[in-house]
């Protein structure tokens, strides 16, 4: 393991980044203004000292290494206690979307890891028909959510948690169910998925509510929220419900849109809050990518983010007050908010500033090379390094402020 520390100064231009978002590249890295560093790594100071802009002291320690499928976004405890990783995985679309009805066996593997302060513990696997979700439900009977594609098209819904890696099924109902988000609310949680009926080809977006039991999960009698009805020629994809907004992918007749909908428990089904154009020549693989390829970044406090392909970059959209997502600096792929600082990526750098949102006119370069963002709490965030097959885990931490 290597222990790296730095404080550098705010930089000005911002690299133009071309991304492949799910296929993950490893480049070599380096560490901005380090003392020392992790091994294997190079170190260098930072090419500009300007001290009239602020400046930004972090720490950067290596915890070890998993392997990975190359592919699949990594998803995260809430405390930080537990990483869920995808180690392999089929390489087609058709069983990973779910479009198919002959899908590929051995769709996967997910290996649950402790992550403790010295270092991520040895892996507790399961499988070999596992998909990694978008989602990690904390708590009693929580962990990760997984997918597991059935004979005929179908595919259940569940938490693997990080203790024996038991998958508890939430759903398994003869449909295609996918892609689902959760939402935590005391011993309740709201799953959000899209949902293919046997031998049907259109999506419907549903809800539906379970309360927490011992430590186990059972449908609320109450439990089906506002949905989506399936409409011939609409496909669904990434699904968030977040304060009682309701945002999804929809591709319709090539158009790649980001929809909004207040969807508060109140309604008996949606209303539609906003629309914006993504792309013009969407395809589902598009639409998986726009969200699920950010993995546990997909939301910044109470914000959904999204990619945007038309701009190569995130986005951050606030429906009830926004026509539009707001786009993030230019290349962006990336974010994470630690309390009182600003974590963001580029194809090839990661980033870091004062605030909770990028500002690229008082940015500090954190670190060089390709890198994903998995979490973050308080002062702290776990980064990943790929490397073809594995990830590299850090911690960075933020050094209080100085007063004075």
């Amino acid at each position: 393991m290597g222990v790296a520390a730095g404080r550098v100064a705010a930089t000005g231009s911002m690299p133009r980044a071309f991304v492949a978002l799910g296929i993950l590249a490893a480049v070599h890295v380096w560490l901005g203004g380090c003392s020392s560093a992790p091994s294997g790594l190079g170190v260098r100071p930072s090419s500009e000292q300007d001290p009239k802009l602020a400046a930004v002291e972090f720490g950067l320690v290596s915890l070890g290494d998993v392997a990975w499928d190359g592919f699949t976004m990594p998803v995260v405890a809430g405390d930080g206690s537990a990483i869920a990783v995808q180690t392999d995985s089929v390489p087609d679309w058709p069983t990973r979307l779910g479009t198919t009805d002959a899908p590929k066996r051995n769709a996967g593997t997910v290996a649950m890891h402790a992550v403790e302060p010295g270092g991520i513990g040895a892996p507790r696997s399961i499988g070999p028909d596992l998909l990694l979700g978008r989602a990690w439900i904390d708590g009693a009977g929580g962990g990760a959510l997984v997918e597991e594609p059935q004979p005929g098209g179908a595919r259940r819904l569940g938490v693997m948690p990080p203790t024996d890696g038991a998958v508890q099924w939430l759903l398994e109902d003869g449909a295609t169910n996918a892609g689902a988000w959760a939402a935590a609310h005391d011993d309740r949680i709201v799953i959000t998925w899209c949902r293919r009926a046997a031998g049907a080809r259109s999506w419907s977006i549903e809800q539906s509510s379970f309360e927490r039991v011992q430590e186990g999960w059972l449908p609320c009698a109450d439990g089906a929220g506002p949905s989506i009805a399936p409409v011939d020629g609409i496909e669904w994809s990434g699904p968030c419900m977040i304060d009682g907004v309701l945002t999804a992918i929809q591709v319709r007749d090539g158009m790649l849109r980001a929809m909004a909908f207040d969807a508060s428990p109140a309604r008996s089904e949606p209303a539609q809050l906003q629309s914006a154009v993504l792309s013009m020549r969407g395809t589902r693989e598009m639409a998986w990518q726009c969200v699920s390829a950010l993995g546990p970044t997909c939301t910044t406090g109470s914000t959904p983010l999204l990619y945007h392909p038309r701009f190569s970059r995130l986005a951050m959209w606030n429906p009830r007050v926004e026509e539009a997502p707001t786009l993030l600096p230019e290349g962006t792929t990336g974010m994470l908010a630690c309390e009182r600082h600003c974590l963001w990526t580029s194809s090839d750098r990661i980033w870091a500033c004062a605030g909770s949102t990028p500002n690229p006119t008082r940015r500090v370069l954190v670190a060089e090379g390709t890198w994903i963002l998995l979490h973050a709490r308080g002062q702290s965030a776990l980064l990943a390094r790929p490397n073809g097959r594995s990830l590299r885990i850090y911690r960075l931490t933020f050094a209080p402020p100085r007063s004075g």
